[in-house]
């Protein structure tokens, strides 16, 4: 652990391993894969919280039979407040001594907890690690394994981008009572990457289960393909000022200030490629390459600029 880091090695005793935090908004459809893929476990010292953003499909009666089935606590709210207050109220109950976060339409492999449980035995004073993630299909098949980056300088490494994203990520209990999801609407859409960015200040390092241990599915329902420009523009510019109004961020990412803000324009540029405007994908692209020169050597500018030139022409 980084010198002068606060110190969340403390044990929590009398507590189950580990607690899986689910927030959902009408994915009744979706999340009983989810919920299905925690039971299935071959290590079973666990807790699901699922906190419920007010869905006005038949989630409740979905979550009743879970709730019969046991180990499964459900709370509903009384209005939709986006998913960073759900997350933060999921993870304020936890009873595990680590607390993992799955998306209700994303799954774990049945071996996932079992391994984090032997990391943790390996790596004791470890409060926050990850394990890797595979893309999956319409069958739940996997059909692209992400490329993980060196995880030695973890600042470097997060400049680029969010690898760490939100499934098969464990954070020691203690450590969730300095770090919370930013709760302000603006931020929905990027609030996972500020998160594990801010983790990641407090802690100074993150460690890893170079296995791929859980599936993101991917469909046409994900938020992600739903975004439109004047949002998007305003949450990442809401973001970008945030980190650079934080001490932590200053201090500890002064040196890759210059990748970060580049690799924020290559992502604009990417959205504005796919919603066809071309004027403004290429100012993205011109704009990170004069904040960060050395992102021209990099294989994921190129593979950004491939993806710019397809979906405009």
């Amino acid at each position: 652990m980084e010198q002068n880091a606060p110190d969340y090695s403390v044990i929590i005793r009398d507590r189950m391993k580990f607690s899986v935090v689910i927030p959902t908004y009408n994915r009744a459809d979706l999340i009983k894969k989810s919920l299905e893929s925690v039971y299935a476990q071959t290590y079973q010292d666990w807790e699901i919280i699922v906190v419920d953003n007010c869905s006005t499909d038949n989630t409740e009666e979905v979550m009743a039979e879970y709730v019969k089935r046991g180990k499964l606590s459900y709370l509903r709210n009384d209005r939709n407040y986006e998913r960073s207050y759900s997350r933060n109220k999921g993870m304020k109950l936890a009873k595990g001594e680590y607390v993992t976060l799955l998306d209700s339409d994303d799954i774990l492999y049945p071996d996932c907890l079992d391994k984090a449980a032997k990391f943790i035995d390996k790596n004791p004073e470890s409060v926050f690690f990850h394990c890797c993630f595979e893309i999956l299909n319409g069958n739940y098949k996997p059909v692209k394994r992400p490329v993980f980056p060196d995880i030695k300088n973890p600042f470097k490494a997060i400049s680029k981008g969010n690898f760490i994203s939100n499934i098969g990520v464990f954070y020691k209990r203690p450590l969730l009572d300095k770090v919370k999801f930013s709760e302000e609407p603006i931020i929905i859409g990027v609030e996972d990457y500020d998160f594990v960015l801010n983790t990641l200040l407090h802690t100074g390092k993150i460690d890893r289960i170079n296995e791929y241990c859980c599936g993101v599915y991917e469909h046409s329902g994900r938020s992600v393909y739903h975004e439109e420009w004047e949002r998007t523009h305003k949450r990442i510019n809401y973001f970008i000022q945030k980190q650079l109004d934080n001490p932590l961020f200053n201090e500890k990412m002064k040196k890759y200030k210059g990748s970060f803000l580049a690799h924020t324009d290559i992502y604009l540029a990417s959205f504005c490629a796919v919603h066809k405007m071309r004027k403004k994908s290429w100012f993205y692209i011109t704009r990170s390459v004069r904040r960060y020169p050395a992102i021209l050597d990099e294989v994921v500018f190129w593979k950004h600029i491939f993806v710019v030139i397809k979906k405009m022409f």
